[in-house]
Parts: structure tokens; C-alpha cells; sequence
């Protein structure tokens, strides 16, 4: 088979598109090349002029209306869509999970000690609007009910880009909403611009952040999170396995093959932190100094004695804290960090297991992944193949495929 032409429909302007396109790229090196036909845009271009007479074997867009939707259903070659919005019954889609985006701020959050919530998006878009109610879903199963921003005039507008322009540095009604909020609120907002746009109201109004209120977004823009103040901990989506998968799809259909489904939903990678969430969420200084100080030094080897001698007070004082705000003991907070950040670098590095254990602050390779596999069910070296085959590959790199 020559090489294909595909044409990419992809906005470029944000690092979430650009993600996207990384991964398509990496597919289409390890399957012999694809001849790429795309030129800058955003969500607001429009339909291309060219596309009406362009010749080629397949399309990977971002459907964001459905007038787009249609005339890439009558298409002469096969499509596959990358955004999920419109899910036209005759284009497979993929798109980020939007439950897996909640529950992992939730656990975020919750880890930290919030017992506080609040979501922000732009009510009316598609994605805040399944972000948001998974959120409140969560944290309704486990007894919260957080504060939702709802702005007293719904917008018409499903274009995203023109949404979030209306109020580049906030709205009045926001800076209300924000006013409103009690102290140690941990918001979850629907993307990064929100969540920029957050932190500058914020500023203005006088709540401090991360000491009043914790901010964090979804995406992962390095860009937007490093030009905020304080730097925005963020989400970070598997555009890279999306835009590889999507590749993947596209591929299966040229050469009339069957897909192994018509729409996945591929959940985040991981959370960025950065200042924005950089608080203990209590008021007990005893607490939020003992909480620092684990995180700090957890690659030391720190047990629930050194915990206890930094802090100062007796142990069943320090116990009686960490029981009451987290419902654990020191010891199982020591060992619920190490554990997190084992699980990060598992799937970030190629560090060995002797080495993490080490980076982790377990005594030996054997003692972590005991205690790795009482808390995760599964072995280190399992959970990280398992991550590999569901993210290198991305359901794909079959020898049928080629």
C-alpha cells in the first residue's frame, strides 16, 4: 500500500491539539509514513476551503458543530473524530474520560484533607458540563455536596473559544461567586483557562491562593499554568495515547477493516502539581506541619517515630490528629504517599524497581513491592506493563494492523 494522505483537522493554538498531534505523528512513523495535509487553526476556522475538493484517504478532526459533523459523514474516505462533543452515529470518536478527570481531583483533594469542594466551568459547553457532574457525583457518594458556579445568564454559545473570551479576566459575577466561597475550598475548574481566570479573580478580590482557596485545571497547558500566580496544578490528559489511538482507528478503516469499538473514552495521566494546591487543607498547625513534612521527606525512610520527634508533640496526640482529619494513622499516611509516588514513577520513568523503592523510601525492592501489592492489589511490575499496554500501544501495535 503507497502512502496514505490524511488530512488533520485539528486546532494547534493550545497544547491539548498539539498533544494530539504528537501522538498521530508517532503512529504514523512506526507504520510506514503518512503523507499529513493540516494547516493552522483554532475551533472557530470553520470548514477549510480546500477540504471541498481535496483528495485523500482518511480524516482526523475535532467535530465541534454539527453542520461539520455532517459533511464529514458524507466524506468519500473514512473519519475519525477526536473530540467527542458531537458523536455523530456514523464517526467513531475518542475523547478524554471525563468521570476518570473528577474522581481523580476528587481522590486528589480528598488525600489532602478538603472537606470543602466547589467546580467552576462554563455551564451550557458540553465538556464542563460532564466534568462538573461527575465531580458533584463523586463527592455526593462519599457525603459532599460542593458549591457549582452558575452564572445568572445562560450563554448560548457552544463555541468554546468564544466562551472564553467573553470575560478574559473574570466577571463580576464570578468575583460574587468567588467572594462566597468558604476558606480551605478546593475548586476543581473545567479546563486551565478557567481556571486562570479563577486565580486572576481571586487576586482581585483579596482570597489568597492556595492558603484560602485551591485552584486546580485540566489539561495540563504548560504555557497557561506557568503564566499564573500562583503556577496552576492542573490534570494531564493522555492527548499523546488519544491522537495514537484516533491514528490507529483511521488506519483499520482505510484497509476496510473493523473497529474494535466506536468510541473510547481514555482517562488522564496524572496530575501536575504546582503553588495552586500547595496547602494542607486544616487549620491544625500540628497537623499541616506534620502533612508537609512527610511529603518532604518521604524518600528518607521517615517512620511515625521521626514524624512525631519533628512535630514535637506526644504520639497519641499526633495519632488523634491524623485519625480524626484523614481517618488513618501515621504510619498508613507515610505509607499512602510512598505508594502514590511509586504509582508516578512507574508509569513516568523507566526507573527499576529497586531504584523507585529506593526514590520511595522502602528499606528494599521486596519490602515495597509487598506493600505496593497489599495496597493496589497488583505487583509493581504488573501495574506498570498493564500501564504500558494500555498506553504505549494504546490498544493497538497488533501485526494484523499492519
Amino acid at each position: 500500500m503507497s502512502r496514505p494522505t490524511v488530512a488533520l483537522l485539528i486546532e494547534m493554538s493550545r497544547a491539548y491539539g498539539r498533544g494530539l498531534c504528537r501522538g498521530i505523528a508517532a503512529f504514523a512513523r512506526a507504520h510506514g509514513e503518512w503523507n499529513f495535509v493540516f494547516q493552522e487553526c483554532d475551533l472557530r476556522s470553520g470548514i477549510p476551503d480546500w477540504l471541498s475538493n481535496w483528495k485523500g484517504d482518511g480524516i482526523i478532526c475535532r467535530l465541534y458543530d454539527p453542520e461539520f459533523a455532517e459533511l464529514m459523514a458524507k466524506a468519500p474516505c473514512p473519519v475519525v473524530d477526536i473530540f467527542g462533543r458531537i458523536q455523530h452515529p456514523d464517526i467513531p470518536f475518542l475523547d478524554t474520560d471525563a468521570d476518570a478527570v473528577a474522581e481523580m481531583s476528587v481522590r486528589f483533594f480528598l488525600n489532602a484533607a478538603f472537606d470543602r469542594f466547589a467546580y467552576c466551568g462554563y455551564p451550557g459547553l458540553w465538556f464542563s458540563d460532564e466534568r462538573g457532574k461527575a465531580f458533584s457525583g463523586h463527592l455526593k457518594k462519599l457525603g459532599f455536596v460542593p458549591e457549582v458556579y452558575q452564572p445568572p445568564h445562560l450563554w448560548e454559545s457552544a463555541d468554546v473559544a468564544a466562551r472564553e473570551s467573553l470575560h478574559v479576566g473574570g466577571s463580576p459575577e464570578l468575583e460574587l461567586w468567588i467572594k462566597s466561597l468558604p476558606p480551605r475550598t478546593a475548586i476543581l475548574a473545567c479546563n486551565d483557562v478557567r481556571a486562570q481566570q479563577l486565580l486572576a479573580v481571586a487576586a482581585r478580590v483579596g482570597r489568597r491562593v492556595p492558603d484560602d482557596l485551591a485552584v486546580m485545571g485540566v489539561d495540563d497547558d504548560e504555557v497557561i499554568c506557568e503564566l499564573t500566580n500562583p503556577r496552576l496544578t492542573s490534570i494531564r490528559p493522555d492527548t499523546h495515547g488519544l491522537g495514537y489511538t484516533a491514528a490507529y482507528w483511521l488506519q483499520l478503516l482505510m484497509q476496510g477493516a473493523p473497529l474494535p469499538r466506536r468510541s473510547l473514552l481514555i482517562p488522564p495521566l496524572g496530575i501536575t502539581e504546582r503553588a495552586s494546591t500547595d496547602v494542607i487543607a486544616s487549620d491544625d498547625p500540628l497537623f499541616v506541619e506534620a502533612a508537609r513534612f512527610i511529603r518532604s521527606n518521604i524518600k528518607l525512610g521517615i517512620d511515625a517515630k521521626a514524624v512525631v520527634s519533628q512535630i514535637g508533640c506526644s504520639r497519641s496526640t499526633l495519632e488523634g490528629r491524623f485519625r480524626s482529619l484523614l481517618g488513618r494513622s501515621i504510619k498508613d499516611e507515610i505509607t499512602r504517599v510512598r505508594v502514590m509516588r511509586a504509582r508516578i514513577l512507574l508509569r513516568e520513568t523507566r526507573m527499576s524497581v529497586e531504584q523507585i523503592a529506593s526514590a520511595c523510601g522502602f528499606a528494599t525492592a521486596s519490602h515495597f513491592s509487598r506493600i505496593f501489592k497489599e495496597s493496589e492489589d497488583i505487583t509493581p511490575g504488573r501495574f506498570r506493563s498493564d500501564w504500558d499496554g494500555c498506553h504505549s500501544s494504546m490498544f493497538v501495535d497488533s501485526e494484523a494492523a499492519d
